[in-house]
């Protein structure tokens, strides 16, 4: 497997079909004298900004703490919920039991449940 390739940037789909969002990083295990071996995926602003460049990194972590939902920095997924691979990552835990939408719910009731017909 091409982790690059197969996983990185994928959508995320929970197992109703709801799309998560994408994979913004890879954590990586290694074991003393075995190979490495891919424990789980991440998503966040942070992780998408380490990938640019590091000098994003603080000015990322400044505006989630002081804008939109008070969340964890990253959501972490463990790699034994991806049950399928292809063009997205299909796992099997539903999006609420996770934060990764957490600024859709906040969106959601400060903004959106305020439009007349909005939610």
């Amino acid at each position: 497997m091409h982790i690059v390739r197969d996983v990185l940037d994928k959508k995320l789909i929970d197992r109703n079909g709801c799309e998560i969002g994408r994979v913004d990083g890879i954590r990586l295990e290694f074991p003393g004298n075995g190979q490495p071996r891919m424990t789980h995926i991440e998503i966040g602003g942070e992780i998408l900004a380490a990938r640019v460049g590091h000098w994003l990194v603080k000015p990322t972590r400044w505006i989630a703490e002081h804008f939109g939902p008070r969340r964890v920095r990253t959501v972490s997924i463990e790699w034994k919920h991806v049950k399928r691979m292809g063009r997205d990552l299909h796992l099997d835990i539903e999006a609420d039991d996770t934060e990764a939408l957490a600024w859709e719910h906040w969106l959601a009731e400060r903004f959106i449940g305020r439009i007349p017909g909005g939610v």
